[in-house]
């Protein structure tokens, strides 16, 4: 059931990624645009997928499914944790290698993949872990690329992420629903994020030489960690938790949050790279790469988890 539209969506992604790199190439756009995209992407259009994911009816059901998705969002989120910071200590990764390991694409990809493999319904279920994902990302992610800035709740309460996060829920709980041409805004903005995030690697990718994507050869051990280790940690999780049987959904309500778990590593990485200055080129390598071992490894493990 996932496989076929898994392999569509990556395609499709890929397709304006090859053509942005080309563009690139041609001379026709230049490398540092992918700045000011990285702005807007981080700023403007992340902040809009957040909440516009919360525009829905808070009924019993989906409250349910939402507490059990956003339980498991902590849980495999905790463990990567967990495997990043053995991992800074034994094998000396970056900042790059284990924010690459923590986070997953879990918006640009598995929006767009659960939507269509199961429905528009589900996609609200998704928010669950990037709630998680972004408080965690906005917070403790950030702090593995600024290093000089001292922390500070203020400024991260006012990022527009965690507003985005804050206000979705607010109107989520109070059973507000945005008015039309306001509702309709934010759903546009928030269809941006997968072909934006491509055209930002894409751009990153054409400055690059092909042999560059592999001119660092630590990235085959983040292929491991992030692909392998950290999924296989992921459905063993779901697995052992439970939570399949534990409501009226099944299985279909553990597969997302688990789908996001084992998802390649997040493009936003690769724009925080660019604003901080902490090897772009290397994480859109990482990016692009298991994103295109995802096309292996996710049939992989969800046959994994059936059986289990």
């Amino acid at each position: 059931m996932i496989t076929i539209p898994l392999i569509k969506k990556i395609a499709e992604l890929f397709l304006i990624l090859f053509a942005t790199a080309a563009l690139v190439k041609t001379g026709v756009f230049k490398a540092d645009y992918s700045r000011v995209l990285s702005r807007i992407s981080l700023y403007f259009v992340t902040p809009c997928v957040i909440f516009n994911s919360f525009q829905k009816e808070l009924t019993p059901d989906v409250q349910q499914g939402l507490l059990i998705t956003a339980g498991l969002a902590v849980a495999f989120q905790l463990v990567f944790f967990l495997v990043a910071s053995v991992l800074r200590r034994v094998w000396k990764a970056t900042e790059v290698e284990r924010a690459s390991i923590v986070f997953t694409n879990a918006g640009n990809l598995i929006i767009p993949l659960v939507a269509y493999v199961l429905g528009q319904e589900w996609v609200i279920y998704v928010s669950s872990y990037i709630l998680v994902f972004n408080v965690m990302f906005w917070t403790i992610g950030i702090r593995m690329f600024d290093h000089e800035s001292a922390f500070s709740l203020k400024k991260v309460l006012l990022n527009p992420n965690i507003l985005a996060v804050l206000f979705g829920l607010l109107l989520l709980f109070a059973g507000v629903s945005l008015p039309e041409p306001a509702a309709v805004a934010f759903s546009d903005v928030a269809g941006m994020i997968g072909p934006l995030s491509m055209m930002i690697t894409g751009m990153v990718v054409g400055s690059m030489k092909p042999r560059d994507l592999f001119a660092n050869r630590r990235i085959f051990g983040v292929l491991f960690f992030r692909m392998i280790l950290c999924s296989g940690l992921a459905v063993l999780l779901a697995a052992v938790s439970g939570l399949a049987g534990s409501s009226s959904f099944g299985k279909a309500i553990v597969i997302i949050p688990l789908l996001s778990a084992i998802a390649p590593s997040a493009s936003n990485i690769n724009q925080v790279a660019i604003l901080y200055n902490r090897d772009a080129k290397y994480a859109s390598a990482i990016n692009v790469l298991t994103t295109l071992s995802c096309i292996v490894t996710i049939p992989m493990w969800m046959a994994l988890f059936d059986l289990l």
